[in-house]
């Protein structure tokens, strides 16, 4: 008894001091998550605050737009009125002012042209006693017998003036709120000619700077808007020419504020508007204000008028007939900003839930270890699930590279041998050409399908990267034409590319993986058109940052039961359409995926029987260039590009032995390969010499023949084309070695691996090119001519 009461005791003391760390423990976390939560609760709140922020900037920036585009189109409509008036005095030998009359009393000033007091002609004057006068009999002959000629204003001689001429106002209408403008002799005053000869120089449109109008009572700041008007016939491309050429100009006295007027309704009065002359925002220059509170104030300036609380403000220049207007602008009590209810619900309801929570913690402290031990354990679980699921991924990334191995190097024998067979069989042979031709045609749809599985894998890998660099998109379309012209001009189809609208001259993107997406989608389109056409469009939408390459056909088409499987893996829209046309269902699977990788998203239109329309559409949101390319046709490259590799020089393909004399050391463990690649380069009028691995390469650029001994000075080759996978020695141990040795020999390597990761396995073991199986007899014997006169380019 007295042992159990002293465990008892004993058990009692040790849970004292672990119900007190228990205790104090689940204070801790309370604490700990009352804070978490706040902290949480915080960061939401400031996002929903910043979202909000976001769209009032944007909704700011839409009015903003609106006011700018309602400028630009209200000057334009003053542009086309004076167009129609000037055509009629084009179709005519001469204007009387009756005639003149009339075509403007058929048109609506006040409600077409809001702003212009009228629409006028101003006459070119030759400057001289007689000249000048027979004019003014001739208008006071002309309906007008109270005609003179009177000068602005302000008026004195033009340093620099492109004629000698008097510019004198011949007819304006209407004539009642004009008549003071009747007469007037615009070319004495500096603003008005240097306007009226800029259009001259231009042979467009031109506005003046700010005048005051003879016929504004009110004093407001006033323009001319000339249009100029030259003999028909002449030529007009000097400046010379256009002054000798010059008639007159249509023209069109402004009011700036009338100009304006009713702008800050069309925005629901959400913002106050100014628009200055120039560049400069100062009261001087202004032409419009829409709340009066500068116009008073010659040097008030718009930056500092005062800003309040939540204002936003911008400034545009707007360029109207040579010159530049501004537009400041800001927003008003009565700008509807987003709501931040949200903001405020969700503040409150996290507070909440945070006391919530932080009061179960504390509650429930004493199962606070056990949750954690659990945690631990759920978490050791799911690194131990990823560590498995990673070395799956590696292995089955190292599978695929070694069957593309095993698989390239045999299709390189094949492929190869079909080639040379092909050109030893007669033209007249043409079954045994025949059968020849399908076993390269099916031979080439192997390893297509090869590198598509190799592609996808890497994208389930998470091992495909895209670049990010400058590419011309109208260049990447003249690739794709130039790479797919064989294959339409087969099936007699017309192959074309077009720019529907204008389109950035470059964009940052993958040039290597936008024309693989397109080079699919146009071969589709090939593949399933009989005959018609397969054309490439272009189109460019500004205001959404969106460039679209639509790939139309005149296909077969597809129902839109066929359409919805499109872009699935291993699956065709149709699959009784496998059996006629091929294919494994994996192109438009990549396509679709490299697509997302660039940003961007393939869709799809068809309909049955009558051709379809796969669109690549990407965002371009801050990757566009600022210059644009007007729209207009593409056309394809003039001769077609080896990839990566440097194309065969004309001299070089002219020359039956472009490899004369060139001494290539040659490792290749595979015997058929090396009776294919010795006839090659043989044939190319190069020595070559074989061995079987890496260790008998570097052992024959040796001084003793011995692996570690010193090299041969000069190498007894120009070359050494190795296999990257061989026995004993493999390619990469092989160069390692040389290039320690001190060899600056070139090396190509030649391997059946495609992965880019092999690629640059390949380049950082020391080799200066990169050639893949199965072999391409012209970009062979480029690669090694390239390396023989450049040992820098990495290929």
């Amino acid at each position: 008894m007295e042992d159990e009461a002293n465990n008892s005791q004993a058990s009692e003391e040790i849970s004292r001091p672990q119900a007190g760390f228990m205790q104090r423990y689940s204070r801790i976390m309370a604490l700990f998550v009352l804070l978490i939560g706040i902290t949480a609760t915080y960061i939401v709140d400031q996002i929903e605050l910043a979202h909000a922020q976001h769209l009032d900037d944007a909704h700011f920036s839409e009015l903003v737009e609106e006011l700018e585009e309602e400028v630009s189109r209200r000057v334009m409509v003053y542009r086309y009125g004076m167009m129609g008036t000037r055509s009629v005095f084009a179709a005519s030998d001469y204007v009387d002012y009756d005639e003149f009359k009339r075509l403007v009393a058929a048109r609506e000033l006040e409600s077409e042209f809001p702003g212009a007091v009228g629409i006028g002609y101003i006459e070119r004057v030759a400057h001289s006693d007689e000249a000048v006068a027979s004019f003014v009999e001739q208008v006071r002959e002309d309906d007008a017998p109270w005609f003179d000629i009177t000068i602005p204003p302000g008026s004195r001689p033009l340093d620099g003036a492109l004629t000698n001429d008097r510019y004198i106002i011949k007819y304006i209408e209407p004539l009642s709120a004009n008549r003071s403008a009747h007469g007037l002799d615009i070319g004495a005053h500096p603003v008005r000619r240097k306007a009226a000869e800029r259009a001259i120089v231009s042979a467009d449109g031109t506005m003046t700077g700010i005048i005051q109008l003879v016929q504004d009572n009110e004093r407001v700041a006033g323009f001319l808007y000339l249009l100029p008007f030259f003999k028909q016939g002449v030529p007009l491309d000097t400046v010379e020419q256009r002054a000798d050429a010059l008639l007159g100009w249509v023209y069109m006295p402004l009011l700036g504020p009338k100009v304006f007027e009713g702008l800050d309704e069309m925005v629901d009065h959400q913002l106050d508007m100014h628009v200055y002359d120039g560049e400069e925002l100062v009261g001087s220059a202004m032409i419009y204000d829409a709340d009066g509170h500068l116009e008073e104030d010659d040097s008030a300036s718009f930056h500092d008028y005062p800003r309040e609380e939540g204002e936003r403000r911008a400034t545009l220049p707007i360029e109207i007939g040579g010159r530049t207007w501004t537009l400041a602008v800001r927003s008003t009590p009565a700008f509807k900003t987003a709501s931040r209810s949200e903001a405020w619900l969700v503040g409150i309801l996290g507070t909440c839930l945070t006391l919530l929570i932080s009061t179960l913690v504390f509650v429930q402290g004493s199962s606070t270890r056990k949750a954690w031990s659990m945690a631990e354990g759920m978490t050791a679980d799911l690194r131990d699930y990823a560590r498995r699921a990673e070395q799956a991924t590696h292995a089955k990334s190292d599978f695929l590279a070694n069957m593309s191995h095993e698989i390239r190097t045999p299709m390189t024998a094949i492929l190869g041998f079909t080639d040379l067979l092909r050109q030893q069989i007669e033209d007249e042979d043409k079954q045994l050409l025949e059968y020849t031709n399908t076993i390269q045609r099916n031979g080439d749809h192997l390893l297509a399908l090869i590198n598509d599985i190799l592609d996808m894998s890497k994208i389930e890998a998470g091992k495909l990267s895209v670049e990010q660099i400058a590419v011309r998109p109208d260049q990447v379309v003249r690739e794709v034409l130039s790479l797919m012209r064989v294959k339409a001009d087969e099936k007699q189809l017309s192959l074309q590319a077009f720019k529907r609208t204008s389109i950035p001259s470059t964009v940052r993107t993958d040039p290597v993986r936008l024309r693989q997406v397109l080079v699919n989608l146009v071969g589709n389109a090939i593949k399933f058109t009989h005959e018609g056409s397969v054309r490439i469009e272009l189109a460019y939408d500004d205001s959404s940052k969106r460039l679209d390459f639509s790939v139309v056909d005149s296909g077969i088409g597809m129902t839109e039961q066929h359409a919805n499987r499109l872009f699935q893996a291993f699956v065709q829209a149709d699959t009784t359409t496998t059996r006629e046309f091929g294919g494994s269902g994996l192109g438009l699977h990549i396509s679709q995926r490299l697509a997302k990788m660039l940003g961007g998203v393939i869709s799809c239109e068809s309909e049955y029987g009558k051709g379809s329309t796969f669109t690549l559409s990407m965002d371009l949101e801050n990757s566009t260039s600022h210059s644009m390319i007007e729209s207009g046709p593409i056309l394809a490259l003039e001769e077609d590009r080896f990839g990566d590799v440097m194309p065969m020089k004309a001299s070089d393909a002219a020359n039956d032995n472009p490899l004369e004399g060139v001494r290539i050391l040659l490792a290749e463990d595979g015997k058929d390969n090396q009776r294919l690649i010795n006839h090659l380069l043989t044939k190319a009028g190069a020595k070559v010499k074989i061995v079987e691995n890496g260790r008998l390469a570097v052992e024959a650029l040796s001084m003793s023949g011995e692996i570690q001994g010193p090299l041969l000075e000069p190498p007894p080759f120009d070359l050494l084309l190795t296999d990257m996978q061989m026995p004993d020695m493999d390619g990469y141990s092989a160069v390692q070695l040389l290039r320690k040795l001190g060899s600056k020999l070139p090396i190509i390597a030649l391997t059946a691996h495609a992965m880019t990761e092999d690629i640059d396995k390949c380049l950082s073991s020391g080799c200066d090119f990169y050639a893949s199986k199965p072999i391409d007899r012209q970009k062979l014997i480029s690669i090694c001519r390239h390396a023989i006169e450049s040992r820098i380019q990495v290929v």
